[in-house]
């Protein structure tokens, strides 16, 4: 049947089981097929912010994975009867095999100008996931978590994986945390960067190399002692090293260049344990193409 203006205006019950154009505030629900979620598209989305692909996709894709669950957000319409919410819910369901029915709360009759008008609500993110589980943990966690996750080349951390990620990490990022707590001038120096220097000691954790990072962390922590009696050449020549060529790096970057000297130092070290021996690497050498080739940089990765 094809659907005209006419018909949207005249016989839209033949379409769905409620009408979107209320001047009544009222919740209700129905059973939504695919169908019926183009025609709201067609017909009742006016009034929107501008469709994201990817936000449609990643919504089918969990439907496929994980099914249509009942997570209590509502389909909202205006007294104009513009849809205000689930447009790209919609999309999504709209991508789905035609004999299915998704079960949807609707609400109609609500004001316009509402997005304008009214305080957005709070982006739900990772560690407000985390928290609602583990109340004690806390950003810093999650931030070395997220780091962790970065440096070995996986997944991002999102909501979805959020609390699984946590429970396998927590113990290696609370240990970190214990143990960085020995380097002080270390963890001075390399202040913005703590996190990468937290999530690489997780990783050498997980992978048996503590006590390979524990010997560069105190060789590291000893050469910025200003009292720290002879320099020892590894860390001598990582501290200016990294003087000279992190200087002019964004923060984000240089987290990216901080990980790599640690990955590249502790194969010194595994080398030769009292840091008698060059660095030996210049900065293109520190670009993944080239890291994930050798060493515990590759084994680090997922």
């Amino acid at each position: 049947m094809t659907i005209t203006l006419q018909t949207q205006e005249t016989d839209v019950l033949n379409v769905l089981s409620f009408n979107p154009k209320s001047d009544e505030y009222q919740c209700f629900i129905v059973d939504l097929t695919p169908a019926q979620a183009q025609h709201i598209l067609d017909y009742y989305n006016k009034d929107n912010r501008k469709v994201t692909k990817s936000q449609v996709n990643k919504i089918y894709n969990s439907i496929e994975s994980d099914n249509w669950l009942l997570d209590g957000q509502p389909m909202t319409f205006n007294i104009a009867g513009n849809l205000t919410e689930f447009q790209h819910r919609l999309y999504a369901i709209t991508k789905c095999q035609k004999d299915r029915t998704f079960k949807v709360i609707v609400v109609t009759g609500v004001d316009t100008d509402t997005f304008s008008k009214t305080a957005t609500n709070k982006a739900r993110k990772p560690i407000d996931e985390i928290q609602r589980k583990y109340s004690k943990a806390h950003y810093e966690e999650v931030s070395i978590l997220g780091d962790i996750l970065k440096r070995r080349r996986s997944y991002r951390l999102s909501m979805q994986n959020a609390i699984t990620c946590y429970e396998d990490w927590i113990k290696n990022i609370k240990n970190s945390m214990s143990v960085s707590g020995d380097y002080e001038n270390l963890l001075d120096k390399y202040s913005l960067q703590r996190k990468t220097v937290r999530a690489y000691i997780s990783l050498c954790e997980r992978y048996g190399y503590l006590e390979e990072c524990k010997t560069l962390l105190e060789l590291l922590n000893n050469e910025l002692d200003e009292d720290g009696g002879d320099s020892v050449t590894l860390a001598y020549q990582f501290i200016n090293f990294w003087n000279k060529n992190a200087v002019d790096l964004s923060n984000e970057k240089r987290m990216d260049f901080l990980y790599a000297m640690l990955c590249v130092a502790t194969d010194r070290i595994i080398a030769r344990d009292d840091g008698m021996l060059n660095l030996d690497a210049n900065p293109s050498d520190l670009e993944h193409y080239e890291m994930e080739k050798q060493g515990v940089y590759r084994k680090f990765l997922a």
